[in-house]
């Protein structure tokens, strides 16, 4: 399921001298909202341990308004893997389109840094969509 983890506006601190937000200012936005959607199913820390098939579509300008979107989209024995994209709103017309894609995967770890199974530390409140995953890792 879909939801939004992360808004915010751009800033001409945020820009390259291109006139454009830094590659490496979106992935960190795009990090830090995956952290987040993880945060809504685990109760324990979580890294980033892999970031795939990132695609710069169209670039982020000085003042637009950015919201990223994120998806759990699978779950494994210590991992979970999220889709995260990154909108922009059109201030004309007010709808927003992708500007940015990847897939981050995070895994679960206990108090000593170590991989811990997902399932032992999942929220008692997760959706039915994350219920729909745990099962077909099952």
């Amino acid at each position: 399921m879909r939801s939004i983890s992360l808004k915010g506006r751009t800033y001409p601190t945020d820009l390259n001298p291109g006139g454009t937000a830094f590659g490496g200012w979106v992935m960190a936005k795009m990090d830090k909202a995956a952290s987040i959607a993880v945060d809504d199913i685990i109760k324990s820390p979580a890294v980033t341990v892999t970031v795939s098939r990132i695609n710069f579509l169209k670039p982020i300008h000085n003042g637009d308004i950015f919201t990223i979107y994120t998806e759990i989209t699978a779950i494994g024995t210590s991992s979970m893997t999220i889709y995260v994209s990154v909108e922009v709103k059109d201030l004309d017309t007010n709808e927003e389109f992708e500007v940015t894609s990847a897939e981050f995967k995070f895994v679960a770890l206990d108090k000593n840094g170590k991989p811990v199974n997902v399932r032992s530390v999942l929220r008692d409140d997760i959706s039915e969509h994350i219920e729909t995953l745990l099962e077909r890792t099952e």
